[in-house]
């Protein structure tokens, strides 16, 4: 299969473990480069599983693993008062990431782990699409609850594709994440965007969880402090899928499940004792990361405006 100029750069925590290899499986059919940022703590502080990591880094030796350390108190800290911590570190992982990419890498797919392309069908929407003609897109997904099997109704569209050339540290590392890069970008630029038969080509298994995977997931993502999520996690597990979801109140179809996605116990299958394509960070490498980006202006979302407004 024709691979692009494109790299798929996959935020990644255990707690997304079973999505993992699927996500891969299908990246791998279109993406030319896959990039992995991985810290060595959950957001909430918690010590990562590092005997997990260094399985999953020995299964998929073809993509770059890339860890660096939880240093909170070594941020500094305008830094966090201009993003609140909550989504910091994941607009750092992707910035982390960007520095990684090979030089023909000319279009980014931003994806989290538990948002599954389907690969074949998004490649072969590459082919024949005007992708690279958009300085952004947000790509539409299904979403799931509870189980593989429920899907929900609507539709939503959290996967950014754009242009590797339009991106800046200070675009990356903002309070609002993916939905700032396709924002901030000047045209042209569409969301909602599906294949040629009109439905989605990724599918997002965010809240496909055993009950303590739901309960590590409030207690560490980025939207932790918005309402009671624990109580509302408990709530939804004191009796079977409802039919509708505690995050948005959609309704759901029951489907086949696309992937291998289960709710028992994950597996991984190293390739070779020292196939890991890891790059451990140090602080002292992540700190002169973010102070080389300090100083940065928005010197090449200005050119694009100042091209745009000559070659309207």
């Amino acid at each position: 299969m024709n691979k692009k100029p494109i790299a798929a750069i996959v935020n990644f925590c255990t707690n997304e473990s079973r999505f993992l290899k699927a996500c891969i499986e299908q990246a791998r059919l279109f993406a030319r480069q896959i990039i992995i940022p991985v810290c060595d703590h959950f957001f909430d502080g918690t010590p990562e599983k590092a005997e997990e990591l260094d399985l999953i880094y020995r299964s998929f030796p073809d993509c770059t693993f890339i860890q660096y350390p939880f240093i909170p108190d070594q941020i500094p800290k305008g830094l966090f008062k201009r993003i609140a911590p909550n989504h910091f570190w994941h607009s750092l992982s992707r910035l982390i990431a960007v520095n990684y990419l090979e030089d023909t890498i000319e279009t980014i797919l931003f994806l989290d782990a538990d948002e599954v392309p389907d690969g074949k069908k998004f490649s072969e929407w590459l082919d024949s699409s005007d992708y690279h003609q958009h300085m952004a897109l947000k790509l539409a997904n299904y979403w799931y609850f509870r189980e593989p099997r429920y899907q929900a109704t609507l539709w939503e569209d959290s996967i950014v594709l754009a242009q590797r050339r339009a991106l800046t540290s200070r675009l990356l590392l903002d309070e609002r994440e993916r939905e700032a890069i396709y924002d901030f970008l000047p045209g042209p630029k569409r969301r909602n965007v599906t294949a040629s038969d009109g439905k989605p080509m990724f599918h997002h298994f965010s809240w496909v969880r055993t009950k303590e995977e739901m309960l590590k997931k409030v207690r560490s993502w980025g939207h932790r402090g918005d309402r009671s999520w624990e109580a509302q996690v408990e709530e939804e597990f004191s009796a079977p899928f409802r039919g509708t979801d505690f995050v948005h109140g959609y309704k759901f179809n029951e489907v086949v499940p696309q992937f291998d996605i289960r709710l028992d116990q994950i597996r991984f299958e190293p390739a070779l004792p020292q196939a890991a394509s890891l790059k451990r960070l140090t602080s002292s490498q992540v700190l002169k990361l973010l102070k080389s980006q300090k100083n940065q202006t928005w010197g090449w979302l200005t050119q694009i405006f100042i091209n745009k407004s000559e070659n309207p």
